[in-house]
């Protein structure tokens, strides 16, 4: 297996020689260079020609990472005025590209923001959850009519990765994640207007019973549970669906999603062992969005997946516990590879999946890692824009060079917000 960060060895060889299968790189001219990355195989005689309407008379080479060598240098070979041309629209392309990635920074800021309110104020929530419960449903409501007209809105909506440091106590960045990966999955659904706010608030405190289970249950591995510890995790549901008894906010079906985000399609859940449509359609969304994130943020970092293999696992080692409608869903919305995977393109470049659009799911924004270059000015790949480019496969952080795990930061704790288009 390929591990990316490698140094590699380059040499040397005057533009002439240049022919397609060739690994070059060009970062001495990074700043100049019309291409996407500075280090890449060329492809086609027209990219040799933007080399050389460039002015350069030589470039590097590695020759381990080629398919071809250079070949026989032709003093005589021809250099047409119009390749400047070449020059001039490829320049303008990666213009373009630079605005785009300058978008997506704009789009993340916003979330982060965003997400850095909403997360303070579900922590004033629970806080105040037991002693003062209507002034923390209110609290929560806030959150979630937000989040909610975001996506009862025309308006393009964007799932955004976050920095790890975001995601800060992981009942809070979970809660904010089921809230959000549940309406996705409603209104992908087609639930719009009042049914996004029940979704919403019910998902929002899907867990709130877990602030009475001991921290020391809650941070053991299932595999390490007593029966007694099992017992006291599944309580949960209905200390929580106590607590929104005497709740007006709370409809009969946000406070179903309380008490019955654990029920299987199979009948394998509790609190009522439930089975198949017996379970309402709400109350199935959350189960899914709290089983994904569940895999991608358990309690110890340690056990944590990536998110390509978690939605891998519950569609082929846990299907049968989930509404294979809903499930087929999240996949559909998130796409194969998740915001959070580490992926390897078609152009030999590996890089972060950091935004997926829900008009574009099987396309997401990749942020690049590129030598050279600091994290803050890696280049971002639309592959929504880019056809020509696809994602090979998904990778592990264990594949990556350190230099390159540092660059890329995958998340130990997955967080992710919405984010609004960036009007023009």
């Amino acid at each position: 297996m390929s591990i990316w960060g490698k140094k590699k060895h380059f040499e040397r060889v005057p533009v002439e020689a240049l022919q397609p299968g060739m690994h070059v790189s060009l970062a001495e001219r990074w700043l100049d260079h019309p291409f996407l990355l500075n280090e890449f195989t060329l492809e086609s005689e027209e990219q040799i020609r933007i080399i050389i309407g460039l002015g350069m008379t030589s470039v590097l080479w590695c020759r381990e990472h080629s398919d071809k060598g250079p070949r026989e240098v032709d003093i005589e070979r021809p250099r047409a005025a119009g390749w400047k041309d070449l020059v001039e629209k490829a320049r303008a392309l990666r213009e373009e590209r630079r605005i785009k990635t300058d978008e997506s920074k704009s789009r993340t800021a916003a979330a982060a923001k965003a997400y850095a309110i909403a997360n303070s104020e579900l922590r004033g929530a629970f806080a105040q959850a037991y002693s003062a419960p209507k002034a923390a449903v209110a609290r929560a409501m806030g959150i979630v009519n937000e989040v909610a007209n975001a996506f009862n809105s025309d308006q393009e909506v964007s799932i955004v990765l976050l920095s790890d440091r975001l995601a800060g106590s992981n009942i809070h960045s979970h809660s904010i994640n089921v809230m959000l990966l549940s309406l996705l999955i409603a209104k992908a659904q087609g639930v719009e207007g009042q049914g996004l706010n029940e979704i919403g608030i019910g998902a929002l405190f899907h867990d709130i019973g877990m602030l009475r289970v001991p921290d020391a249950v809650r941070m053991k591995p299932e595999a390490e549970w007593t029966r007694a510890d099992h017992d006291y995790m599944q309580k949960h549901t209905d200390l929580g669906a106590k607590m929104t008894l005497n709740l007006p906010e709370f409809s009969a079906l946000a406070r179903a999603i309380v008490a019955m985000h654990h029920e299987r399609w199979d009948g394998s859940g509790y609190p009522f062992k439930l089975t198949g449509e017996k379970i309402p359609p709400f109350v199935r969304y959350v189960a899914v969005a709290d089983r994904y994130d569940e895999l991608c943020n358990p309690q110890r970092i340690q056990d944590s997946m990536p998110p390509s293999l978690a939605l891998s696992r519950m569609f082929k080692l846990e299907g049968k516990h989930f509404d294979p409608a809903v499930l087929a869903c999240l996949i559909k919305c998130l796409g194969v590879y998740p915001p959070g995977s580490l992926v390897e393109l078609s152009n030999g470049a590996v890089g972060l999946v950091t935004s997926v659009n829900r008009d574009n799911s099987l396309r997401p924004l990749v942020t690049i890692w590129q030598d050279g270059c600091k994290p803050e000015d890696a280049p971002v790949i639309d592959l929504a824009v880019e056809p020509e480019i696809k994602i090979e496969r998904s990778l592990r952080a264990s594949d990556l060079e350190a230099e390159v795990r540092d660059f890329l930061n995958p998340r130990a704790r997955t967080a992710y917000f919405y984010a609004k288009a960036v009007s023009s």
